[in-house]
């Protein structure tokens, strides 16, 4: 009971490390799994039976050179093989594959010697082929410099571990009997050494037998191809997750994903006590990947959600394998087993297959309970002073202009919006509503904001249907609901209407003067809409596309053809449409401005802010195309709850240039800016 508690608790300081390290939480993890799409998973799932299949044939090759009789048929191999996986993953340290041995001298009656021979000759051309494996990866033309040099290395240890472990095995047990019969008479009669004597014999025996049969080079062949299978399967599935977690990470070279793939696997091996190896692959895997060049937080959090897609996966075969054992047709010799173990492996098939359907339909619950977000709005949190220098940053920002930003606070308790007028520095409160009120947009004349307003008094923003679409008449104070069930709103370009998405079902644009409505995209299966962008030339809409995929993409109106661009998230056209802003990963923590052309076909970053303040959202470009205006965060991801604070930086001035325009340990988010035009004083 110690050792499991001290193994959670391992597994959970590293994954909660992990988290903090890529800005994510356990809820995205559990959301990407659910929207990888079937593809991926039957992918997974095929590659898994296959690879399974093969290490049966391999087994069955070794146990029939060893002259095993009877020797066990290849549905029941195939079902030993199953369970042995899923043990393999269970336990640390490699220590499930003595479930292959139990299972085998056990279920089928198969003598020990030859079930420790073939187990253990697997493994060594399961490293045999991984040096293969990292062999092929080091001729790829795609390998870096620094990938190649950490490819090199690992084939070398790895050859040398077999080398090694070759000598141990076809020599070893000679040896080690030839030992035993040197010892003196006294120590020769007791019962254990007698036994390891014999077995010992018996061990060599196996081993020859199997080297005389001429089994070896097949089961060599066999190895490369159960390698092969086994990482075409993970890499489909750290895709399917890292394009729905971090989709820069779906982009990588074969290389660099194999390198995380093998490291995960090595970490998983080493004697760290961790509950079913969680927090020793993510970290053995992302430590490689960083070597190769990879973020590191991105490459735990995207080999996390492998991790546990591909554990789902073998373990619920596992537990078939094993019921497949229990109930299928056995041969004679194994009838006592059959009527004094089926209680027991029944039990331990039935535990598995109950706690991880329970897991699944727990992550499953935990989605929809995190559906609607955050239970309860965030604390008010502090206002804190400006500094004169502070406030000589930010006029020098704002570069003699004269002009306005707007943003949602909490800095009133609720989130409601606020404004500062500049040169003045004056702070105004716009609305006082117990509801929320976010994702503010300044009209293009600059006299109006429209916002989402939430239905109930507190709606995070990641429940994207309980918000109705709100305008502001800045001079008068007067507020007009235009539209129920609507979120994210944002102004085409005369200013006459107001476009945003229902439930991310679809993007909606709404006629002020008339209150018409047209759906400018409408429902696709699987996919959902959201930060919506009207180009003010006309023509288009640009969103942020997840669900069952992720991007950012542009589409036409009205035909709905699509470009996509990158990752990331919120991308916008600056007013005029010359160019598009977004988030996208990549930045000194996880994030980064890029700039986008008109045609979404070139990404450059824009901005990467240096120092603490550098997780970045909500980017917003003034009317004048000259400033942007952003939230920023030191530590936390969460939109509703995590402390970004406001920032504004002149386009092409050095990032550090960036002032703070908020200053306020709450939440502030989705700003604004509009700039006077030169002429109107």
């Amino acid at each position: 009971m110690i050792r499991f508690g001290v193994s959670v608790a391992v597994s959970a300081g590293i994954l909660w490390l992990v988290f903090r390290e890529a800005g994510a939480s356990a809820q995205e993890v559990v959301q990407a799994l659910g929207a990888m799409g079937a593809g991926v998973w039957a992918a997974y799932t095929a590659a898994q039976l296959a690879q399974g299949w093969l290490r049966a044939v391999r087994y069955r090759l070794l146990l029939a050179g060893a002259g095993t009789d009877p020797l066990p048929g290849r549905g029941r191999m195939f079902g030993v093989t199953l369970a042995r996986n899923m043990f393999v993953d269970l336990l640390p340290m490699r220590a499930g594959e003595l479930m292959y041995w139990a299972l085998l001298n056990r279920g089928e009656k198969v003598k020990n010697a030859d079930c420790v021979s073939s187990m253990t000759i697997s493994i060594l051309f399961d490293f045999l082929a991984l040096a293969a494996v990292l062999g092929l990866a080091l001729a790829a033309p795609v390998a870096e410099a620094g990938g190649r040099m950490a490819l090199l290395w690992g084939a070398i240890v790895v050859l040398a571990a077999v080398a090694a472990g070759g000598l141990a095995l076809f020599r070893g047990p000679r040896w080690a009997a030839r030992a035993l019969r040197i010892l003196p008479a006294r120590a020769r009669q007791w019962r254990l050494s007698r036994w390891a004597e014999g077995f010992m014999e018996r061990l060599a025996e196996s081993f020859g037998q199997v080297r005389g049969a001429g089994v070896l080079w097949k089961a060599a062949g066999l190895s490369i191809g159960i390698r092969v299978v086994k990482y075409l399967g993970l890499a489909v599935a750290f895709y399917g997750v890292a394009r729905m977690l971090r989709p820069a990470l779906a982009d990588l070279p074969v290389w660099q994903t194999l390198v995380g793939l093998i490291g995960g696997e090595g970490g998983a091996a080493l004697p760290v006590p961790t509950f079913l190896s969680f927090g020793a692959y993510e970290a053995g895997g992302a430590g490689a990947m960083k070597l190769a060049g990879v973020a590191g937080g991105d490459a735990a959090i995207v080999l996390l959600g492998t991790h546990v897609a591909s554990q789902m996966v073998d373990y619920t075969l596992g537990g078939l394998g094993l019921l497949g054992l229990l109930w299928g047709r056995r041969p004679r010799a194994a009838e006592a087993y059959r009527r004094t173990g089926r209680a027991r492996a029944a039990t331990l098939a039935g535990v598995c297959l109950i706690f991880f359907l329970a897991l699944g339909a727990g992550g499953w619950w935990w989605r929809a309970q995190k559906k609607a977000g955050a239970k309860e709005a965030p604390g008010s949190g502090m206002a804190q002073d400006m500094s004169a220098a502070d406030r000589a940053a930010l006029d020098a920002a704002w570069g003699g202009r004269r002009g306005f930003i707007v943003w949602s606070s909490t800095m009133h308790g609720q989130h409601d919006l606020v404004r500062m007028d500049w040169p003045s520095g004056r702070m105004t409160r716009l609305t006082e509503n117990p509801h929320a009120d976010s994702t503010p947009k300044i009209s293009p004349d600059g006299t109006r904001v429209a916002f989402a307003r939430s239905r109930q008094e507190w709606v995070s923003f990641r429940n994207m249907d309980e918000w109705d679409v709100w305008v502001l008449d800045l001079e008068t104070g007067k507020e007009r609901r235009v539209a129920e069930r609507g979120a994210e709103p944002c102004w085409t370009g005369d200013g006459k209407s107001v476009v945003f998405h229902r439930g991310g079902r679809e993007v909606v644009q709404v006629e002020l003067a008339t209150g018409a409505k047209t759906v400018l995209l409408g429902a696709r299966e699987g996919l959902v809409w959201t930060g919506p962008s009207r180009d003010p030339v006309g023509g288009r809409i640009a969103v942020t596309v997840r669900g069952r995929r992720r991007s950012t993409s542009i589409f036409a109106v009205p035909d709905g053809k699509e470009t996509r661009v990158a990752g990331g998230c919120q991308l916008a056209f600056v007013p005029g449409g010359e160019w598009m802003v977004l988030v996208e990963d990549g930045g000194r923590m996880k994030n980064r401005i890029c700039r986008v052309d008109r045609d979404g076909r070139h990404l450059e970053t824009l901005l990467d802010m240096p120092g603490e303040w550098s997780h970045e959202y909500f980017p917003r470009v003034s009317n004048d195309g000259v400033l942007l205006v952003f939230g920023a965060a030191r530590e936390g991801h969460e939109h509703d709850t995590a402390d970004y604070e406001i920032f504004l930086w002149r386009i092409g001035t050095p990032p550090a240039e960036a002032a703070r325009v908020s200053f306020h340990t709450g939440n502030d988010q989705w700003p604004d800016a509009w700039v006077e035009p030169e002429n109107a004083h």
